[in-house]
Parts: structure tokens; sequence; C-alpha cells
């Protein structure tokens, strides 16, 4: 990973509804997670609700899978890793316990 596709990821990252929206959708593991539910667990508007999946999406932190006629969205495992694995390449005593 560079510091452009970090510093995007990073910037997804920065507000805490995001935040928040990633990790439910990763309890959720390869089954994904239907939008509806976040509306209902986290109050938000489908409109703003719609924006930070975008975000997400974006930054290539989830995905989302069409099925039928709904959209579920999965983490993006793979992207989330070598995240941490990139704060964490360059430090000593992180790399030695990992």
């Amino acid at each position: 990973m560079d510091i452009k596709q970090a510093t995007i990821m990073f910037s997804a990252l920065s507000q805490e509804n995001r935040i928040m929206i990633l990790k439910e959708i990763m309890k959720h593991g390869k089954q994904g997670l239907c939008p509806c539910h976040l509306v209902e667990k986290f109050e938000l508007s489908n409109a703003n609700l719609s924006f930070h999946l975008k975000e997400l999406v974006n930054a290539n932190l989830i995905t989302k899978q069409k099925q039928g006629k709904f959209i579920n969205y999965q983490a993006n495992c793979e992207q989330i890793r070598e995240l941490g694995e990139f704060l964490i390449e360059t430090c000593p005593i992180c790399h030695d316990k990992v």
C-alpha cells in the first residue's frame, strides 16, 4: 500500500459514523449487510447513510454486491489488513508483536 491510498482510507475513517458503519458491516463477514439495517441501527437518513457508504466504497474499505433487488455491503478485509500493516511495517516494536 502506498501513502496516497492510506491517506484516502484514513480520510474516509475520519468521521465517527463511518467507523461505526464499517465495524457493523465487518461483523457480518462475507454475508454482508443490507443498508436498511444500518439506517435502523444508527438512526441515519437514507441520504446520509448513502453518502457515508459511498465514501467507504470509494476508499476501498467496503464493497457492494447486488443480490436480486437488494445491495449488500461487505468489508474489504484485505484492504483493512493492509492498512494496519502499513502502519506497523516500520515500527520494530509493533512489527515484532504481529
